[in-house]
């Protein structure tokens, strides 16, 4: 078979390993491949808004010499030419990392973060970078210095945040692979919103030189993971494998005989909608048949583990992503806020001036941070007791699919707390540093996107990945939206 035998519509379908085995079997070369995924970008940029910066002629370049090596042969490194997407907060040289916020505008990176530079080292080619909300600080894709991002199943809706342009772009088809980061859901919440899959590692298990702006306390660090965007579990395994080497993909994608599963929805004030439920009752149902024992009670721990995340991400304050809008002005978000709302010119998008507002005038008090050790203390212990060797999470990414454009970030950052009834299943993994992957495993009534979850305890997760295969295997996984297709 031929290169031109493969249309661009089987090549944006294509997974990385699919993207490889074309290149070996001669049906694909790696600068066709650059050219379709520019030639896709640019479609559908103008509607979606995804991609903020670009590096095609570099990108070009360097699949010219891939071309070059794969006609003579020689197929080296595990993403040979293999052409990926990067969140527009994780550093790649010669690029810019402006967190979308103007001040930063110019700001251009002389080198790779470690985990860029581990990707092209096995033969990764960085296309371009995807949009974020200002500084990754809330869960919807909006700011002032690119504007929004919208969903491609439907644009009047929301792509979540922060990795909002890259979840996107991967669910369009927009490049081979992805990668982002998360704090608070940051992969996870764009990757059920736009029906991708997305891996968040647990605590002090990937590479974080590199991603900005930086945490600013030890446990915020512990909550924060680089993680892949992708089209498939087997995917995301490769790209974690390259970026974190001590990780071992497992060699079945069989579920173990002993598998113990905890999956709940509905509890205490947190209450699925009826397409959520629906998904997750079918999922429970097949890791039943799959012979795994299945517990549907929510652990006690569930009710404030939302509470415990917001106080992680405000304990210092806000000082640190306060001096970085506002530098030596630290109640400038204010009038900064009041001038974005009159539509004035302000400096930064509302959504970071009020969040940063939340996190001054409200910070945790000294009580409350004793409670949060010892809440962390304790019901670290339970999960790993719960879990043991052979237990796995099963759980909602979101009690929703994608919602209108602005609803996720006034349930998020209300003042009537609401975040507690809508993050605690996203909140479980950041919290407690656990490794967390979402897997489209169903659609809504209106053909939205619905993932779910899988968490493990850090060291087990062959095993999650193993139940992500399981779930993708059964419920199809990533399925490409075609509605930007020339």
């Amino acid at each position: 078979m031929t290169t031109q035998e493969l249309t661009d519509a089987q090549v944006l379908d294509m997974d990385a390993h699919a993207v490889l085995e074309a290149y070996r079997a001669g049906r694909l070369t790696p600068g066709r491949a650059v050219e379709i995924y520019i030639a896709h970008q640019q479609r559908f940029n103008t509607k979606l808004n995804l991609v903020v910066e670009d590096r095609y002629e570099q990108a070009r370049a360097e699949a010219k010499r891939y071309d070059q090596l794969l006609a003579e042969g020689k197929v080296e490194g595990r993403l040979f030419g293999v052409p990926m997407s990067m969140k527009e907060s994780i550093h790649v040289g010669g690029m810019h990392t402006t967190g979308g916020v103007g001040r930063y505008r110019d700001q251009l990176i002389d080198q790779d973060g470690e985990a860029v530079k581990r990707l092209r080292r096995e033969g990764a080619i960085i296309m371009d970078k995807t949009n974020t909300p200002p500084f990754c600080f809330c869960q919807e894709t909006d700011n002032l210095l690119f504007g929004r991002s919208n969903n491609p199943w439907n644009p009047a809706l929301t792509t979540g945040g922060s990795s909002g342009g890259e979840a996107a772009l991967i669910a369009v088809g927009g490049a081979a692979a992805g990668f982002g980061s998360d704090i608070g859901g940051s992969i996870r919440i764009p990757s059920h919103f736009n029906g991708v899959i997305g891996f968040k590692p647990g605590a002090h298990q990937s590479q974080l030189e590199g991603s900005w702006p930086p945490a600013e306390t030890d446990r915020q660090w512990s909550m924060l993971g680089l993680g892949p965007i992708v089209k498939s579990v087997r995917d995301a395994s490769l790209i974690y494998s390259i970026v974190w080497p001590t990780f071992t993909p497992p060699e079945s994608n069989e579920l173990p005989a002993d598998l113990r599963v905890i999956s709940f929805g509905d509890f205490h004030q947190t209450k699925l909608g009826e397409d959520t439920g629906r998904i997750l009752q079918a999922a429970q149902q097949a890791l039943r048949e799959g012979g795994a024992e299945l517990n549907s009670r929510a652990p006690e721990f569930m009710h404030d583990v939302a509470l415990a995340w917001q106080l992680i991400m405000s304990e210092d304050k806000g000082e640190g992503i306060n001096a970085l809008a506002y530098p030596g002005r630290s109640w400038a978000f204010l009038l900064d806020y009041f001038k974005a709302k009159l539509g004035l010119e302000a400096e930064v998008h509302p959504y970071l001036s009020w969040a940063i507002a939340g996190t001054k005038i409200v910070p945790p008090s000294a009580k409350q941070l004793v409670w949060l050790e010892k809440y962390l203390t304790e019901n670290s212990k339970k999960i790993t007791e719960l879990l043991g060797s052979n237990g796995v999470f099963v759980v909602p990414s979101y009690p929703t699919p994608a919602k209108p454009h602005g609803k996720v970030y006034s349930e998020i950052f209300s003042l009537t707390m609401s975040y507690r009834k809508v993050l605690p299943f996203i909140t479980l993994a950041n919290t407690f540093g656990l490794p967390a992957m979402v897997v489209p495993c169903g659609r809504s009534a209106d053909g939205l996107p619905i993932g779910l979850q899988v968490i493990s305890t850090v060291g087990n997760e062959p095993l999650l990945f193993r139940v992500a295969a399981f779930l993708e295997g059964k419920f199809g996984g990533w399925q490409r939206c075609r509605s930007y297709d020339g």
